[in-house]
Protein backbone atom coordinates (compact mmCIF):
# COMPACT_ATOMS: atom_id res chain seq x y z
CA UNK A 1 0.00 0.00 0.00
CA UNK A 2 2.70 1.80 0.99
CA UNK A 3 6.07 2.52 -0.31
CA UNK A 4 8.29 3.52 2.48
CA UNK A 5 8.75 3.05 5.77
CA UNK A 6 5.93 3.80 8.67
CA UNK A 7 6.09 6.24 11.44
CA UNK A 8 3.77 8.43 13.66
CA UNK A 9 4.08 10.85 16.47
CA UNK A 10 1.18 11.74 18.94
CA UNK A 11 -2.19 11.88 17.16
CA UNK A 12 -1.90 14.15 14.01
CA UNK A 13 1.82 13.70 12.84
CA UNK A 14 4.53 11.68 11.76
CA UNK A 15 8.37 11.82 10.98
CA UNK A 16 10.75 9.46 9.66
CA UNK A 17 13.50 9.06 11.27
CA UNK A 18 15.25 5.35 12.80
CA UNK A 19 14.64 2.17 13.03
CA UNK A 20 14.72 -0.66 15.48
CA UNK A 21 17.23 -3.24 14.37
CA UNK A 22 15.25 -6.68 15.89
CA UNK A 23 11.93 -7.25 17.79
CA UNK A 24 10.95 -10.11 19.77
CA UNK A 25 7.27 -11.06 19.41
CA UNK A 26 6.41 -11.78 23.15
CA UNK A 27 3.36 -14.34 21.98
CA UNK A 28 1.18 -16.71 24.34
CA UNK A 29 2.19 -20.36 24.30
CA UNK A 30 -0.29 -22.03 22.00
CA UNK A 31 -2.67 -18.71 21.26
CA UNK A 32 -1.27 -17.76 17.98
CA UNK A 33 -3.76 -15.76 15.48
CA UNK A 34 -2.77 -15.03 11.86
CA UNK A 35 -2.63 -11.52 12.86
CA UNK A 36 0.55 -12.13 14.26
CA UNK A 37 2.04 -13.62 11.15
CA UNK A 38 0.92 -10.48 9.14
CA UNK A 39 3.03 -8.63 12.12
CA UNK A 40 6.20 -10.55 11.51
CA UNK A 41 5.87 -9.81 7.33
CA UNK A 42 5.35 -6.36 7.86
CA UNK A 43 8.65 -5.88 10.61
CA UNK A 44 10.49 -7.79 7.51
CA UNK A 45 9.45 -4.99 5.23
CA UNK A 46 10.80 -2.42 6.55
CA UNK A 47 13.62 -3.81 7.58
CA UNK A 48 13.36 -4.81 11.19
CA UNK A 49 13.85 -8.28 11.76
CA UNK A 50 11.51 -10.38 13.88
CA UNK A 51 11.84 -13.04 16.88
CA UNK A 52 9.62 -14.69 18.73
CA UNK A 53 9.27 -15.50 22.73
CA UNK A 54 7.42 -17.31 23.69
CA UNK A 55 5.02 -16.84 26.90
CA UNK A 56 2.69 -17.54 29.37
CA UNK A 57 -1.01 -16.28 29.30
CA UNK A 58 -1.67 -13.41 31.68
CA UNK A 59 -5.15 -13.57 30.96
CA UNK A 60 -7.52 -16.08 29.46
CA UNK A 61 -9.55 -14.92 26.75
CA UNK A 62 -12.92 -12.96 27.83
CA UNK A 63 -15.52 -15.77 28.41
CA UNK A 64 -17.43 -16.43 24.84
CA UNK A 65 -15.12 -14.31 22.42
CA UNK A 66 -13.46 -17.05 20.77
CA UNK A 67 -17.49 -18.76 20.27
CA UNK A 68 -18.95 -15.47 19.18
CA UNK A 69 -15.93 -14.76 17.03
CA UNK A 70 -16.74 -18.37 15.31
CA UNK A 71 -20.21 -17.72 14.59
CA UNK A 72 -19.97 -14.27 13.16
CA UNK A 73 -17.42 -15.42 10.64
CA UNK A 74 -19.50 -18.99 10.06
CA UNK A 75 -22.08 -16.00 9.13
CA UNK A 76 -20.07 -13.30 6.27
CA UNK A 77 -17.10 -16.25 5.37
CA UNK A 78 -14.20 -15.42 3.46
CA UNK A 79 -11.84 -16.97 1.25
CA UNK A 80 -8.76 -15.36 2.64
CA UNK A 81 -7.23 -16.06 6.07
CA UNK A 82 -8.58 -13.77 8.49
CA UNK A 83 -6.78 -11.71 11.01
CA UNK A 84 -8.57 -13.18 13.78
CA UNK A 85 -8.47 -17.04 12.27
CA UNK A 86 -6.17 -19.21 14.94
CA UNK A 87 -3.04 -20.92 13.11
CA UNK A 88 -0.43 -23.34 13.56
CA UNK A 89 2.63 -21.50 15.30
CA UNK A 90 4.96 -22.90 13.18
CA UNK A 91 3.42 -20.89 10.55
CA UNK A 92 5.50 -17.77 11.86
CA UNK A 93 8.47 -19.24 10.46
CA UNK A 94 10.45 -17.04 13.25
CA UNK A 95 13.91 -18.04 15.29
CA UNK A 96 12.97 -18.83 19.22
CA UNK A 97 14.35 -16.77 21.46
CA UNK A 98 14.62 -17.70 25.19
CA UNK A 99 14.63 -13.87 26.57
CA UNK A 100 15.65 -10.47 24.76
CA UNK A 101 18.51 -9.00 25.53
CA UNK A 102 20.88 -6.33 24.71
CA UNK A 103 19.53 -4.14 22.19
CA UNK A 104 16.47 -6.59 20.60
CA UNK A 105 12.63 -5.46 21.54
CA UNK A 106 10.13 -7.36 23.75
CA UNK A 107 6.60 -6.73 22.19
CA UNK A 108 4.72 -7.88 24.70
CA UNK A 109 1.03 -8.51 22.85
CA UNK A 110 -2.29 -9.23 23.99
CA UNK A 111 -2.96 -12.01 26.14
CA UNK A 112 0.92 -12.50 26.78
CA UNK A 113 3.02 -11.90 29.79
CA UNK A 114 6.22 -10.44 29.93
CA UNK A 115 9.49 -12.56 30.06
CA UNK A 116 12.64 -10.89 31.87
CA UNK A 117 14.78 -9.79 29.75
CA UNK A 118 17.24 -7.12 29.85
CA UNK A 119 16.46 -5.55 26.33
CA UNK A 120 13.70 -2.84 26.10
CA UNK A 121 10.24 -3.37 26.51
CA UNK A 122 7.17 -2.34 24.59
CA UNK A 123 3.78 -3.42 25.86
CA UNK A 124 0.43 -2.69 23.66
CA UNK A 125 -1.86 -0.84 25.02
CA UNK A 126 -6.03 -0.14 24.26
CA UNK A 127 -7.08 3.01 25.41
CA UNK A 128 -4.03 2.88 27.74
CA UNK A 129 -4.67 -0.91 29.47
CA UNK A 130 -3.09 -4.05 27.95
CA UNK A 131 -4.97 -6.99 26.85
CA UNK A 132 -7.54 -8.73 25.13
CA UNK A 133 -10.17 -7.59 28.06
CA UNK A 134 -9.27 -3.85 27.49
CA UNK A 135 -9.74 -4.15 23.46
CA UNK A 136 -13.00 -5.90 23.88
CA UNK A 137 -15.01 -3.28 26.44
CA UNK A 138 -13.96 -0.67 23.73
CA UNK A 139 -15.70 -2.58 21.08
CA UNK A 140 -18.51 -3.72 23.02
CA UNK A 141 -19.12 0.03 22.93
CA UNK A 142 -18.79 0.39 19.44
CA UNK A 143 -16.00 2.58 18.98
CA UNK A 144 -12.32 1.67 18.16
CA UNK A 145 -9.31 2.10 21.17
CA UNK A 146 -6.78 4.37 20.91
CA UNK A 147 -3.96 1.38 19.94
CA UNK A 148 -1.13 2.03 21.80
CA UNK A 149 2.79 1.12 21.62
CA UNK A 150 4.44 2.09 25.34
CA UNK A 151 7.63 2.02 25.82
CA UNK A 152 8.84 0.32 29.91
CA UNK A 153 9.34 4.34 31.14
CA UNK A 154 5.26 4.25 30.23
CA UNK A 155 5.08 6.66 27.30
CA UNK A 156 3.33 6.65 24.14
CA UNK A 157 6.02 5.73 21.44
CA UNK A 158 3.37 5.09 18.56
CA UNK A 159 -0.35 5.45 18.14
CA UNK A 160 -3.46 4.56 15.97
CA UNK A 161 -7.23 4.84 16.05
CA UNK A 162 -8.26 2.63 13.13
CA UNK A 163 -11.62 3.00 12.05
CA UNK A 164 -14.76 0.66 12.21
CA UNK A 165 -16.75 1.55 9.23
CA UNK A 166 -16.66 -1.89 7.62
CA UNK A 167 -17.05 -4.14 10.34
CA UNK A 168 -20.60 -5.81 10.37
CA UNK A 169 -19.85 -7.17 13.83
CA UNK A 170 -17.51 -7.73 16.46
CA UNK A 171 -15.57 -9.96 14.74
CA UNK A 172 -14.76 -7.75 11.84
CA UNK A 173 -14.08 -4.86 14.50
CA UNK A 174 -11.07 -7.08 15.97
CA UNK A 175 -9.83 -7.89 13.10
CA UNK A 176 -9.73 -3.90 12.28
CA UNK A 177 -7.83 -2.80 15.46
CA UNK A 178 -5.28 -5.42 14.88
CA UNK A 179 -4.65 -4.26 11.15
CA UNK A 180 -3.97 -0.87 12.53
CA UNK A 181 -1.99 -2.89 15.42
CA UNK A 182 0.60 -4.19 12.80
CA UNK A 183 1.06 -0.26 11.52
CA UNK A 184 1.26 1.01 14.91
CA UNK A 185 4.48 -1.59 15.52
CA UNK A 186 5.72 -0.63 12.47
CA UNK A 187 5.73 3.04 12.53
CA UNK A 188 6.95 2.47 16.62
CA UNK A 189 9.76 0.12 14.87
CA UNK A 190 10.75 3.29 12.52
CA UNK A 191 10.49 6.81 14.65
CA UNK A 192 12.56 8.39 17.30
CA UNK A 193 10.25 11.31 17.56
CA UNK A 194 9.37 12.24 21.28
CA UNK A 195 7.10 9.69 23.95
CA UNK A 196 3.05 11.06 23.98
CA UNK A 197 1.30 10.65 27.42
CA UNK A 198 -0.91 7.16 27.54
CA UNK A 199 -4.72 7.52 26.64
CA UNK A 200 -6.58 7.23 30.06
CA UNK A 201 -10.41 7.18 29.14
CA UNK A 202 -13.04 5.85 31.99
CA UNK A 203 -13.25 2.04 32.37
CA UNK A 204 -16.13 0.95 31.89
CA UNK A 205 -17.68 -2.44 32.27
CA UNK A 206 -20.01 -3.79 29.10
CA UNK A 207 -21.69 -7.12 28.63
CA UNK A 208 -21.08 -9.04 25.61
CA UNK A 209 -24.16 -11.56 25.62
CA UNK A 210 -26.04 -7.64 25.70
CA UNK A 211 -23.97 -6.97 23.18
CA UNK A 212 -25.09 -9.90 21.04
CA UNK A 213 -28.66 -9.28 21.54
CA UNK A 214 -27.84 -5.06 20.68
CA UNK A 215 -26.16 -6.38 17.09
CA UNK A 216 -29.20 -8.53 16.34
CA UNK A 217 -31.65 -6.33 16.71
CA UNK A 218 -29.82 -3.32 14.91
CA UNK A 219 -29.36 -6.10 12.48
CA UNK A 220 -33.17 -6.66 11.81
CA UNK A 221 -34.01 -2.78 12.10
CA UNK A 222 -30.71 -2.38 9.44
CA UNK A 223 -32.62 -4.69 6.87
CA UNK A 224 -35.97 -3.56 7.60
CA UNK A 225 -34.43 0.26 6.62
CA UNK A 226 -33.09 -0.80 3.22
CA UNK A 227 -36.32 -2.83 2.25
CA UNK A 228 -37.64 0.68 2.84
CA UNK A 229 -35.24 3.00 2.16
CA UNK A 230 -32.45 3.94 -0.50
CA UNK A 231 -29.35 3.95 1.82
CA UNK A 232 -26.72 5.85 1.90
CA UNK A 233 -29.13 8.36 0.25
CA UNK A 234 -26.77 11.90 0.39
CA UNK A 235 -27.86 14.99 -0.69
CA UNK A 236 -26.20 18.91 -1.05
CA UNK A 237 -26.70 21.92 0.31
CA UNK A 238 -25.52 25.02 -0.83
CA UNK A 239 -25.53 28.52 -0.01
CA UNK A 240 -24.14 31.93 -1.21
CA UNK A 241 -21.22 33.23 0.90
CA UNK A 242 -22.52 37.11 1.65
CA UNK A 243 -21.53 36.60 4.84
CA UNK A 244 -18.91 34.58 7.37
CA UNK A 245 -18.74 30.92 5.80
CA UNK A 246 -17.86 27.69 8.30
CA UNK A 247 -14.35 28.28 8.07
CA UNK A 248 -14.86 31.67 9.59
CA UNK A 249 -17.61 30.58 12.44
CA UNK A 250 -16.88 27.03 13.01
CA UNK A 251 -20.35 25.65 12.85
CA UNK A 252 -22.80 25.13 10.34
CA UNK A 253 -25.25 28.02 11.35
CA UNK A 254 -25.94 31.07 9.67
CA UNK A 255 -27.56 31.78 6.31
CA UNK A 256 -30.19 28.09 5.82
CA UNK A 257 -28.53 26.03 3.41
CA UNK A 258 -30.17 24.92 0.38
CA UNK A 259 -30.88 21.45 -1.01
CA UNK A 260 -30.07 20.45 -4.33
CA UNK A 261 -32.61 18.47 -5.77
CA UNK A 262 -32.37 15.05 -6.89
CA UNK A 263 -35.29 12.48 -8.60
CA UNK A 264 -34.73 9.90 -5.13
CA UNK A 265 -33.56 7.09 -7.31
CA UNK A 266 -30.23 8.98 -7.55
CA UNK A 267 -27.96 10.69 -5.12
CA UNK A 268 -25.85 13.89 -5.06
CA UNK A 269 -22.71 14.07 -2.75
CA UNK A 270 -18.87 15.14 -2.85
CA UNK A 271 -20.14 18.70 -4.13
CA UNK A 272 -17.32 20.99 -5.41
CA UNK A 273 -17.82 24.24 -6.90
CA UNK A 274 -15.97 25.85 -9.20
CA UNK A 275 -15.30 29.36 -10.87
CA UNK A 276 -13.83 29.76 -14.93
CA UNK A 277 -14.34 32.48 -17.20
CA UNK A 278 -16.68 34.35 -14.73
CA UNK A 279 -19.01 31.25 -14.23
CA UNK A 280 -19.55 29.37 -11.29
CA UNK A 281 -20.62 25.14 -11.61
CA UNK A 282 -20.82 22.79 -9.12
CA UNK A 283 -19.96 19.48 -9.76
CA UNK A 284 -21.01 16.44 -7.54
CA UNK A 285 -20.79 12.72 -7.38
CA UNK A 286 -24.19 11.22 -9.52
CA UNK A 287 -24.80 7.64 -8.24
CA UNK A 288 -27.78 6.28 -9.07
CA UNK A 289 -29.09 3.32 -6.92
CA UNK A 290 -30.09 0.87 -9.67
CA UNK A 291 -26.57 0.37 -10.21
CA UNK A 292 -24.27 1.20 -7.55
CA UNK A 293 -22.22 3.11 -9.34
CA UNK A 294 -21.17 6.59 -9.67
CA UNK A 295 -20.40 9.23 -12.26
CA UNK A 296 -19.63 13.03 -11.75
CA UNK A 297 -22.09 15.55 -13.09
CA UNK A 298 -22.44 19.40 -13.10
CA UNK A 299 -24.88 22.28 -12.53
CA UNK A 300 -24.46 25.88 -13.46
CA UNK A 301 -25.35 28.64 -10.79
CA UNK A 302 -26.54 31.58 -11.69
CA UNK A 303 -27.57 34.57 -9.06
CA UNK A 304 -30.78 32.77 -8.09
CA UNK A 305 -28.66 29.27 -7.29
CA UNK A 306 -28.85 26.39 -9.74
CA UNK A 307 -29.83 26.74 -13.27
CA UNK A 308 -31.09 23.53 -15.47
CA UNK A 309 -30.77 20.50 -14.74
CA UNK A 310 -27.44 17.96 -13.10
CA UNK A 311 -26.33 16.46 -16.06
CA UNK A 312 -23.76 13.40 -16.02
CA UNK A 313 -20.40 15.20 -17.80
CA UNK A 314 -18.26 12.03 -16.62
CA UNK A 315 -18.80 8.68 -16.47
CA UNK A 316 -16.17 5.36 -16.60
CA UNK A 317 -17.22 1.20 -16.36
CA UNK A 318 -16.01 2.11 -12.61
CA UNK A 319 -17.13 4.21 -9.73
CA UNK A 320 -16.33 7.48 -9.92
CA UNK A 321 -17.00 10.15 -6.79
CA UNK A 322 -14.90 13.25 -5.61
CA UNK A 323 -14.63 15.07 -8.32
CA UNK A 324 -11.51 17.85 -7.19
CA UNK A 325 -11.30 20.38 -9.91
CA UNK A 326 -7.92 22.75 -10.68
CA UNK A 327 -6.59 25.38 -12.78
CA UNK A 328 -3.12 24.49 -14.20
CA UNK A 329 -1.67 25.84 -16.71
CA UNK A 330 -4.38 28.09 -18.31
CA UNK A 331 -6.78 24.72 -18.53
CA UNK A 332 -8.99 23.08 -16.29
CA UNK A 333 -8.29 19.45 -14.81
CA UNK A 334 -10.18 16.98 -12.47
CA UNK A 335 -8.90 14.32 -10.54
CA UNK A 336 -12.10 12.30 -9.39
CA UNK A 337 -11.91 8.85 -6.99
CA UNK A 338 -11.12 6.00 -9.15
CA UNK A 339 -9.75 4.03 -6.39
CA UNK A 340 -11.94 1.08 -7.98
CA UNK A 341 -9.51 1.17 -10.94
CA UNK A 342 -6.52 1.15 -8.24
CA UNK A 343 -5.28 4.68 -9.90
CA UNK A 344 -5.21 8.37 -9.34
CA UNK A 345 -6.26 9.55 -12.77
CA UNK A 346 -6.18 13.29 -14.00
CA UNK A 347 -8.57 14.53 -17.06
CA UNK A 348 -8.90 17.56 -19.00
CA UNK A 349 -11.86 19.69 -19.83
CA UNK A 350 -12.52 19.64 -23.59
CA UNK A 351 -14.76 21.57 -23.53
CA UNK A 352 -15.11 23.14 -20.15
CA UNK A 353 -17.12 22.02 -18.11
CA UNK A 354 -19.34 19.51 -20.23
CA UNK A 355 -16.58 16.65 -21.81
CA UNK A 356 -13.66 15.22 -19.82
CA UNK A 357 -10.58 13.58 -21.61
CA UNK A 358 -8.42 11.13 -19.54
CA UNK A 359 -5.25 12.55 -19.78
CA UNK A 360 -2.81 10.40 -17.11
CA UNK A 361 -2.41 8.22 -14.41
CA UNK A 362 -0.72 10.19 -11.46
CA UNK A 363 -0.41 6.87 -9.65
CA UNK A 364 -0.72 3.34 -10.33
CA UNK A 365 -1.45 -0.25 -8.51
CA UNK A 366 -2.90 1.74 -6.12
CA UNK A 367 -6.89 1.83 -3.65
CA UNK A 368 -6.27 5.85 -3.00
CA UNK A 369 -9.60 7.75 -1.67
CA UNK A 370 -10.58 11.45 -2.17
CA UNK A 371 -7.34 12.42 -3.54
CA UNK A 372 -6.83 16.28 -2.62
CA UNK A 373 -3.99 18.22 -4.23
CA UNK A 374 -2.49 21.68 -2.74
CA UNK A 375 1.12 23.46 -3.98
CA UNK A 376 3.02 24.54 -1.10
CA UNK A 377 6.13 26.54 -0.58
CA UNK A 378 6.69 25.40 -4.46
CA UNK A 379 6.01 21.56 -4.14
CA UNK A 380 2.93 19.79 -5.23
CA UNK A 381 1.35 17.89 -2.64
CA UNK A 382 -1.39 15.30 -2.47
CA UNK A 383 -3.15 13.94 0.26
CA UNK A 384 -5.42 10.42 -0.06
CA UNK A 385 -6.49 7.63 2.48
CA UNK A 386 -4.63 4.50 1.58
CA UNK A 387 -6.26 0.73 1.50
CA UNK A 388 -4.82 -1.96 2.07
CA UNK A 389 -7.20 -4.93 0.88
CA UNK A 390 -8.97 -4.76 4.81
CA UNK A 391 -10.19 -2.96 7.69
CA UNK A 392 -11.36 0.84 6.63
CA UNK A 393 -11.21 2.86 3.29
CA UNK A 394 -11.04 6.10 6.03
CA UNK A 395 -8.43 5.82 8.44
CA UNK A 396 -5.12 5.65 7.00
CA UNK A 397 -3.45 9.31 4.98
CA UNK A 398 -1.32 8.79 3.06
CA UNK A 399 0.98 11.79 1.48
CA UNK A 400 2.26 12.29 -2.73
CA UNK A 401 4.83 14.76 -3.43
CA UNK A 402 5.72 15.89 -7.02
CA UNK A 403 7.89 19.43 -8.51
CA UNK A 404 4.52 19.31 -11.24
CA UNK A 405 1.09 18.89 -11.20
CA UNK A 406 1.81 15.95 -14.20
CA UNK A 407 4.53 13.96 -12.07
CA UNK A 408 6.17 12.29 -10.74
CA UNK A 409 4.61 11.85 -7.71
CA UNK A 410 6.86 9.54 -5.17
CA UNK A 411 5.79 8.79 -1.87
CA UNK A 412 6.31 10.44 1.05
CA UNK A 413 8.82 8.77 3.21
CA UNK A 414 6.69 8.84 6.76
CA UNK A 415 3.80 7.10 4.72
CA UNK A 416 1.13 6.33 5.98
CA UNK A 417 1.60 10.08 8.17
CA UNK A 418 -1.68 9.60 10.38
CA UNK A 419 -4.11 6.44 11.43
CA UNK A 420 -6.41 8.26 12.90
CA UNK A 421 -10.56 7.24 12.49
CA UNK A 422 -11.03 10.76 13.30
CA UNK A 423 -9.17 12.98 11.12
CA UNK A 424 -7.21 11.19 8.16
CA UNK A 425 -9.99 11.23 5.51
CA UNK A 426 -10.00 14.18 2.99
CA UNK A 427 -13.44 16.20 3.31
CA UNK A 428 -12.84 19.03 0.37
CA UNK A 429 -10.34 21.40 -0.99
CA UNK A 430 -7.37 22.97 0.94
CA UNK A 431 -7.73 26.32 2.24
CA UNK A 432 -4.80 28.75 2.83
CA UNK A 433 -5.98 31.15 5.99
CA UNK A 434 -3.65 34.19 7.45
CA UNK A 435 -0.90 32.60 5.97
CA UNK A 436 -1.64 29.22 7.40
CA UNK A 437 -2.77 25.76 5.43
CA UNK A 438 -6.21 24.14 6.53
CA UNK A 439 -7.98 20.58 5.52
CA UNK A 440 -11.30 19.77 6.33
CA UNK A 441 -11.00 15.69 7.16
CA UNK A 442 -14.05 13.49 7.78
CA UNK A 443 -14.80 12.24 10.98
CA UNK A 444 -15.36 8.03 10.94
CA UNK A 445 -14.84 7.38 14.45
CA UNK A 446 -18.74 6.26 14.88
CA UNK A 447 -19.43 5.64 11.34
CA UNK A 448 -18.43 6.38 7.59
CA UNK A 449 -19.00 10.38 7.00
CA UNK A 450 -20.45 10.69 10.31
CA UNK A 451 -18.87 14.30 11.07
CA UNK A 452 -16.38 16.60 10.50
CA UNK A 453 -13.35 18.50 11.55
CA UNK A 454 -11.27 21.80 10.77
CA UNK A 455 -7.72 20.67 10.69
CA UNK A 456 -4.79 23.28 10.71
CA UNK A 457 -1.37 21.52 8.68
CA UNK A 458 1.60 23.08 11.19
CA UNK A 459 4.01 21.39 9.79
CA UNK A 460 4.23 19.85 6.05
CA UNK A 461 8.12 18.72 4.61
CA UNK A 462 9.69 16.55 3.11
CA UNK A 463 10.22 14.48 6.39
CA UNK A 464 7.33 15.38 8.65
CA UNK A 465 3.90 16.18 9.04
CA UNK A 466 1.76 17.70 11.68
CA UNK A 467 -1.80 18.62 12.05
CA UNK A 468 -3.93 19.97 14.77
CA UNK A 469 -8.00 19.08 14.77
CA UNK A 470 -8.89 23.06 15.89
CA UNK A 471 -12.88 22.16 15.43
CA UNK A 472 -15.40 19.82 14.53
CA UNK A 473 -18.86 19.80 12.99
CA UNK A 474 -21.85 17.32 12.81
CA UNK A 475 -25.56 17.02 11.93
CA UNK A 476 -27.36 20.03 13.61
CA UNK A 477 -30.36 21.98 13.73
CA UNK A 478 -28.55 23.95 10.86
CA UNK A 479 -28.25 20.60 8.95
CA UNK A 480 -29.84 17.81 9.91
CA UNK A 481 -29.54 13.94 9.20
CA UNK A 482 -27.02 11.37 10.96
CA UNK A 483 -24.05 12.35 8.14
CA UNK A 484 -21.69 14.99 6.96
CA UNK A 485 -19.05 14.41 5.21
CA UNK A 486 -18.05 17.29 2.38
CA UNK A 487 -17.21 21.40 3.06
CA UNK A 488 -16.35 23.32 0.24
CA UNK A 489 -16.30 26.79 -0.90
CA UNK A 490 -15.17 29.11 -3.67
CA UNK A 491 -16.83 31.17 -6.37
CA UNK A 492 -19.04 32.67 -3.91
CA UNK A 493 -21.17 29.70 -2.87
CA UNK A 494 -20.48 27.49 0.36
CA UNK A 495 -21.59 23.67 -0.25
CA UNK A 496 -22.01 20.17 2.42
CA UNK A 497 -23.53 17.84 1.70
CA UNK A 498 -24.84 14.59 4.32
CA UNK A 499 -27.50 11.94 5.00
CA UNK A 500 -31.01 12.28 3.75
CA UNK A 501 -34.16 10.01 3.57
CA UNK A 502 -35.57 8.42 0.12
CA UNK A 503 -37.98 6.07 0.28
CA UNK A 504 -38.16 3.44 -2.15
CA UNK A 505 -42.24 2.83 -2.46
CA UNK A 506 -42.91 6.68 -2.17
CA UNK A 507 -40.68 6.84 -5.34
CA UNK A 508 -42.19 4.10 -6.99
CA UNK A 509 -45.83 4.75 -6.43
CA UNK A 510 -45.38 8.64 -7.47
CA UNK A 511 -43.31 7.31 -10.48
CA UNK A 512 -40.27 9.39 -9.37
CA UNK A 513 -38.23 6.09 -8.81
CA UNK A 514 -39.21 3.77 -11.78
Amino acid sequence: MSAGPLSIVAPGGAECRGKVATIALCLPRGHVRHWHRRLADRLCEIGTTPRVVWAERDEPSPAGMDSLFALERALRPRAMPRPSDRVDPAILALTDLVRADGDVVQLVLPGAAEVAGTGPIWHVLFDGQPGEAALLQALLGGVAPAVEIANGDGFVIARARPSLEAAANLCEAYEAVMIGLVAAVAMAATSTTPPASISRPPALRRSLSAYALRRLSHGIARRLYHLCFHAPHWRTGWRFTRGSTVWDTGSLGGAPWRVLADPGHRFFADPFPFRWQDTTHLFVEDLDHRTGRGAISVVAFGPDGPVGPVTPVLEERFHLSYPFILAHGGQVWMIPETSENRTVSLYRADPYPSRWVHDRDLLTNIAASDATLVRHEGQWWMFVTLYGGEGSHSDTLGLFMADDLFGPWRPHPANPVLIDAGSARPAGGMIVRNGRLWRPVQDCTRLYGGGMALCEVTTLTDMRFEQVVRARLGPCAAWPGRRLHTLNCTGGIEVIDGSALSPKLFRSVTGGNP
